[in-house]
């Protein structure tokens, strides 16, 4: 049996217009292959506090023949120098120093995304030095580059990771004593929704709203009330982010609760250095998710 010990963790790219507005464009799979074919999918970030700069690059960008998903290779090369052993001395001192520009199995994961229209699900497998919040940040910025250079709309393309509703409920049911709750809302994709919250936030120009609900000293917020219920839609899409800070048990501690950090994820074979094997498993994964989801996703 194979070893399941390596991470596949899911999210979704949301197109968001920074004026706020509804568009009409290209379907997302058509602009996901113009961005695969343009060969701009690529970012260089600089070298700060001493860290050596990066070279983010979304390669290998391949759509399948059903139409329905793309697979693709993420990762980052960075100016390393490289140092040889001298073996006729029998010296590290000695030894002959090149400068390199090289990425490992350690910056490259494997990723795959569903092209279809009220999908737009991302999956991507993980290493210790490439984890969720990079990827993130990564694969934004090498989609962000490409779409500028060809110009396309919206402008600002952004790689939600998700949280399924399970996840927060399983949480509320262990620390109930919640006094704290923070959310940060986002505009919707593609900009149709024009709830009371995002009205504000198009009415000022603002891409983001957060708002806290604290309960009086040594009093607890009613997390089974509808209200409070309703103030946790949106995690699953990408549309929301929540933080909760609850008591612990017999009211000793502090518990903390992050939608950024229990992010939706699966243990996948652990394919070793074979990225297209990779590709493979990430592809399978997602499919499952989808598949899983069901009626439950969004349209």
């Amino acid at each position: 049996m194979a070893n399941r010990d390596r991470r596949v963790v899911f999210g979704r790219i949301n197109r968001r217009n920074p004026k706020q507005e509804t568009f009409e464009s290209r379907t997302f799979a058509a602009d996901m292959v113009a961005l695969a074919d343009s060969r701009h999918t690529v970012f260089t970030q600089t070298s700060t506090g001493g860290r050596p700069g990066r070279r983010w690059i979304a390669g290998d960008m391949t759509p399948l023949p059903d139409g329905d998903f793309m697979t693709g290779v993420l990762g980052f090369s960075e100016q390393l120098q490289q140092m040889s052993f001298d073996d006729e001395s029998f010296s590290w001192l000695k030894g002959a120093v090149d400068d390199a520009d090289s990425a490992s199995d350690q910056t490259l994961v494997p990723f795959a995304v569903d092209l279809r229209e009220g999908q737009r699900w991302v999956a991507f497998a993980t290493t210790a030095r490439l984890q969720p919040t990079a990827f993130r940040n990564g694969f934004e910025k090498v989609l962000n580059t490409a779409v500028s250079e060809l110009g396309l709309m919206p402008t600002e393309w952004e790689v939600d990771l998700v949280t399924s509703n399970t996840v927060i409920r399983e949480w509320l049911q262990k620390h109930p004593q919640v006094y704290k709750l923070t959310r940060t809302l986002k505009f919707t994709n593609p900009g149709k929704n024009l709830d009371e919250d995002r009205r504000q936030m198009r009415a000022l120009a603002a891409n983001r709203k957060t708002e806290e609900f604290a309960a009086p000293a040594r009093r607890n917020l009613d997390v089974n009330s509808d209200e409070f219920l309703d103030k946790l839609e949106g995690t699953e899409q990408g549309d929301l982010d929540v933080k909760m800070e609850a008591r612990g048990a017999n009211n000793v501690g502090k518990v903390k609760f992050n939608s950024r950090k229990a992010v939706d994820s699966v243990e996948v074979e652990d394919f070793g250095y074979d990225l297209a094997r990779g590709v493979e498993v990430v592809l399978a994964a997602l499919r499952e998710y989808v598949a899983l989801k069901g009626d439950a996703a969004p349209q």
